[in-house]
Parts: structure tokens; C-alpha cells; sequence
């Protein structure tokens, strides 16, 4: 494990063509298969290579939120301390994220009380490396959200910062660089994804305090810390009413919203300012949510798309989307392989663990790492006899073939729901008048009386 991990002190690290490579494998997957768009913001407030810098952000979503951070920062090799949850898939896995840079973190609740003796190696290797100038990212919330809301910071990565700043007799700069992760969509495949990054905050002005007060001094920054990060990231903090307003926000009603405040919806990292207002306003005002839950029980009990009310589909809809989907067939038989293999394996061992939230850290590394690899080896094998150089072709289109089968079962999925909506005739149309008029009593307690 130290081998993975430890940077000497005083040498510049190189990276090797085999880690660079890798990450730009992972980069053309994850921009062109996994996410339909990738942004990284605020890449100006990190600190420069070879500045001792902790990158502390919220954990949304399992090694998805790490590998956002591996993309976002290019001229160095990050380090990762992750929940070692992710360590005990299979011995293959294991051994690829120590070499990209991560290092187990065990917690009480998930391993056991025995098992936290084991953190002491990972935390004197981080220490160690943050005097010798490295970049550390770490999730202090000790696991990661199903939501979106910020959870509980342990104060590890405080006792480890410090640590280090002793080592070195309180001389070194530490950093601390606020981060978070944010997702237009937590499952499935083509949402976007965005690492948003915050000003950099220093621990040295701390240094002298902390010598003689270091639990205020830990907890005082830590408060400094959290509030950096949740100025970042959308934070809701009502978590009775979480579902009805994560449903307005997800909502034509948050669209218009979005573009009401002069935001793009269709741009995430607008997208999140105006989510962040629009929660904000939601919190801070008497809302009606009994009507809501009503609204969006309704359309749940009736697997209806919020889409639908506003396109509002017709017979005639429904006949081009089984044209597209019936001339389309042909490609969509082609594309099975590998897509079957793509989606079903990881969901199924996705399927086997309690915490569904690790279906994106399955699906993305088992899809990239062994099942594309793998067929494009055997597409090129069982073809290259008849086909010749053509296999070839057939074997790079496999990742697009995989996208455009996402696509083809989605319609599919569309189409249902469209004739699910037509099937509910009256019931649709009285659904959507209750819906509209909510809308509109928002609007007037939230917007227009709220906009000076």
C-alpha cells in the first residue's frame, strides 16, 4: 500500500505514461459514454503543484466524486483517502485504485471498531505526504450522501493536517481547499457531472492557537470549512419536506425558475445557483406542501414524467416514437453486445448491496476497465476472419453502439409513459390542472413578490 501512495520528499513526482494513459481512457469514457457533460468550475483556486493541499468536499456520489476530482486537476497526481467499503470488491479493483491513488478510510459504522487501528498507516502516510508537497482529497462526512445535503464532519482530516503542520515544526503551509461534487442525476447514464472548487483557506494563521487550544482551533475551522462548502454545493436542510421540494426543483417549475433568475437550466453549473436560490427561498417561506405531495403522489401512483404535462403527447406522438423505435430495430439487435453485458452485470452485483448508491462506482469501472476492453478484444477475434479490418471499426463503435442502446431503451421507456398518459384520459388532465395551479401559487409567494 505505501508503495502506491508515498511521494518522496523533495523529488518532483512524474507521472507515468501508463497512469496518464488511464486517465485519459477514463476522461473519453466518462465524456463521451458515462456523462453527457463533464464541468469542472473554480479550477483557478487550486494551489500550485508541490503546495501541501487537502481537498475536503462533500461526497455525493461513491468513486464517481473522486474520479471528478482525478479530471479536474491534470499536473499532478492526487491522492484520495476513500470509505474502504470500496477495497473489498475484488482483488483486481483493489489493486487499481491504490495505483490511481486511493487509500482506505475504516469507520465505526461500517467495519467495526477493530478495524479503525488500521487508519493509522493511511493517515501517517497522508501526513507524510502533504509535507512533501502533495494533494490529498478526502470526504469528511465519513460516507456518502443519498441526497443532496451535507452530512456530519468527522475531524479527521483536521487531526491529519495539523499532524503534519507539527511535523514540520509548524513552518510548512497547509491548505485547505473546499470542493464539491454535484449531479444532475444520481443513476443511469448520460447526466452531467460537476467538481466546483472554492478559495483555498490556510492553516497557518491557526498555527499559534492551535498549539495551545486545538479542539476550539479544530472545531472552529472545521465550522469555516463546512461553511466554504456548502456555499458551494446545494445543501437542503429540510429534510422533512425533502422530496417535495427536490420534485419543484427537478420540475418545469424549477426550469423556469432557473431562467427567471437569468440562468441557463440545461448549463449544471447554472443549473446549481439557481437550484441554491430557489431551496433557499422554499426553506425561508410557508409553503403549501401538502398540495405538492399530493401533486407528486398522484403522478408517482401513475408513473407519469414531469415532462409529459407540458408536451402533453398525442396518439400521433406515440405512432412516430414506434416508427423511430421499429426502423431503428435493426441497430438497437446490433448494439446488444456489449450493451447487455454493460448494464446487467454491474447491476447486478449493484443489486446485491444494501447501498444502491454504489450502482455508479460498480457501473463505471467494471464498464470501462473489463467489459469494453474485453469485447473490443473478442469483437475483433470472432469478426476479424470475415470481416478483416472492418472488425476493427466494429470494435472502436462499441462505446458509441453502447450510448445509442441507452438511448433506444429510453424512447422505449418514453413511449410507454406516453401511453400510459393517454390512458389516463380525464384523470391526466385534472392531474395537470392541479399541477398548473400549484405552480402558479408558488410563483406568486416565491418569485414575483420575493424579486425586488
Amino acid at each position: 500500500m505505501r508503495d502506491f501512495f508515498f511521494a518522496k520528499k523533495g523529488v518532483k513526482e512524474k507521472l507515468s505514461l501508463g497512469y496518464k494513459a488511464t486517465k485519459a481512457y477514463f476522461r473519453l469514457m466518462i465524456n463521451g459514454l458515462y456523462y453527457r457533460r463533464y464541468y469542472s468550475v473554480g479550477v483557478e483556486n487550486i494551489p500550485a503543484p508541490g503546495t501541501p493541499t487537502l481537498v475536503v468536499s462533500d461526497h455525493q456520489n461513491c468513486l464517481n466524486d473522486a474520479l471528478a476530482v482525478l479530471l479536474a486537476i491534470n499536473d499532478r497526481k492526487v491522492r484520495f483517502i476513500a470509505r474502504a467499503d470500496a477495497f473489498t470488491i475484488n482483488r483486481l479493483f483493489t489493486k487499481f485504485i491504490l495505483w490511481v491513488g486511493l487509500l482506505p478510510a475504516f469507520r465505526m459504522m461500517y467495519q467495526g471498531e477493530e478495524q479503525l487501528c488500521k487508519n493509522q498507516e493511511t493517515f501517517r502516510l497522508s501526513e507524510q505526504n502533504l509535507l512533501n508537497g502533495c494533494t490529498i482529497t478526502i470526504y469528511p462526512e465519513a460516507g456518502h450522501q443519498t441526497r443532496h445535503w451535507l452530512g456530519f464532519f468527522s475531524h479527521g482530516y483536521l487531526r491529519m493536517a495539523f499532524e503534519a503542520a507539527r511535523m514540520s515544526g509548524f513552518e510548512k503551509e497547509i491548505f485547505i481547499l473546499p470542493s464539491c461534487n454535484h449531479y444532475s442525476k444520481y443513476h443511469g447514464l448520460r447526466n452531467d457531472m460537476l467538481v466546483r472548487f472554492g478559495k483555498p483557506i490556510s492553516l497557518k494563521p491557526y498555527y499559534e492557537r492551535f498549539q495551545t487550544r486545538p479542539r476550539t482551533v479544530r472545531r472552529e475551522v472545521n465550522n469555516l470549512v463546512r461553511a466554504r462548502i456548502r456555499e458551494l454545493m446545494l445543501d437542503v436542510t429540510d429534510l422533512e419536506h425533502y422530496d417535495d421540494i427536490d420534485f419543484l426543483r427537478r420540475s418545469r417549475f424549477g426550469s423556469d425558475f432557473a431562467r427567471f433568475v437569468g440562468k441557463n437550466p440545461d448549463v449544471l453549473p447554472e443549473r446549481l445557483k439557481a437550484d441554491r436560490e430557489l431551496v433557499a427561498r422554499i426553506q425561508a417561506e410557508d409553503i403549501p406542501f401538502d398540495e405538492v405531495r399530493a401533486v407528486r403522489e398522484e403522478m408517482e401512483g401513475l408513473r407519469l414524467e414531469d415532462r409529459q404535462f407540458d408536451r402533453q403527447p398525442t396518439v400521433l406522438n406515440v405512432v412516430g416514437q414506434a416508427l423511430l423505435l421499429l426502423v431503428t430495430l435493426p441497430l438497437a439487435v446490433l448494439a446488444i453486445w456489449p450493451s447487455v453485458l454493460c448494464w446487467v452485470i454491474p447491476h447486478h452485483y449493484s443489486n446485491k448491496m444494501e447501498d444502491n448508491m454504489f450502482e455508479g462506482t460498480l457501473l463505471l469501472p467494471i464498464d470501462v476497465l473489463v467489459i469494453i476492453p474485453l469485447s473490443f478484444v473478442i469483437t475483433v477475434l470472432a469478426e476479424w476472419h470475415w470481416l478483416g479490418a472492418w472488425s476493427l471499426v466494429h470494435a472502436f463503435a462499441l462505446p458509441l453502439l453502447c450510448v445509442f442502446e441507452w438511448y433506444w431503451c429510453r424512447l422505449w421507456k418514453r413511449m410507454c409513459a406516453d401511453i400510459r398518459y393517454l390512458k389516463a384520459g380525464n384523470r391526466a388532465k385534472e392531474l395537470k390542472d392541479k399541477r398548473e395551479l400549484i405552480f402558479t401559487k408558488l410563483k406568486s409567494i416565491l418569485l414575483w413578490t420575493n424579486k425586488k
